[in-house]
């Protein structure tokens, strides 16, 4: 029904492009409002507008998901100055991925993620939250180093994408989403067109921090944005 699984399918091409909008807009907030439960979510924050919501795949897999319809990471209310800072709800909700495990993980084990336009079976943005790739946060501590803010180059799988190193305060100030509609001159018109993954990490100082990972498509490299391929739903870091 929501499962949102690494596909690289189209909208156009879900049984039902709708249905994680229906089980929000439907089920989850009236139910919060009128009865006090958020069931089916595990979570409805109407005061900041958003829900959680565990996904069918993964064993320890949720969804973040805004309360008002916005279809993906191209929405242009997102780049707003009062746009609400999702990645920050999200990452603050990071606790239920070790929670459903029933052991907790570190920042670095744990992965946000959104997919671009071509790489999403839902037309309601949704932000993954799981467990990284085992072996991210070893390939990742090469940029422990990297200047603060700066895109630097990513070579992974073959491929070279950007990742950026954030402080370990910077969601209190930057939306990622708006540091990738910064990347280049003309990044903020092709949103639909990136994916982006942020997960934690400890630099050479021993300060903890971010490291924001940007995939954009290009499918003449077989890059299909879709950065939910450094996720692992099932959690083989955390065994």
């Amino acid at each position: 029904m929501f499962s949102i699984g690494i596909s690289f399918s189209t909208p156009t091409q879900a049984a039902n492009p709708d249905a994680l909008w229906q089980i929000v807009s439907q089920q989850c907030v009236p139910n919060s409002e009128k009865n006090g439960d958020p069931k089916p979510c595990a979570m409805v924050d109407r005061e900041r507008g958003f829900i959680i919501l565990k996904d069918i795949v993964g064993a320890a897999q949720y969804l973040l998901i805004p309360t008002t319809r916005l279809s993906g990471i191209e929405s242009r209310e997102l780049l707003q100055a009062d746009a609400p800072n999702y990645w920050r709800y999200a990452w603050e909700q990071r606790h239920r991925v070790g929670d459903a495990l029933g052991r907790p993980l570190e920042s670095s084990q744990v992965g946000l993620e959104i997919n671009s336009a071509s790489a999403r079976s839902q037309l309601q943005l949704h932000i993954h939250i799981d467990c990284m790739r085992a072996d991210l946060p070893q390939l990742l501590s090469v940029h422990r180093r990297d200047p603060l803010g700066k895109w630097m180059p990513l070579m992974l799988d073959g491929h070279v994408y950007s990742v950026m190193r954030l402080s370990g305060d910077a969601l209190q100030t930057q939306d990622p989403f708006k540091l990738a509609a910064a990347r280049t001159a003309h990044a903020a018109t092709a949103m639909g067109a990136q994916s982006l993954l942020l997960t934690g990490g400890r630099f050479e100082n021993g300060d903890e921090g971010f490291y924001l990972i940007n995939m954009p498509v290009n499918f003449d490299k077989g890059e299909h944005g879709s950065a939910e391929v450094l996720l692992d739903h099932g959690c083989a870091i955390a065994k």
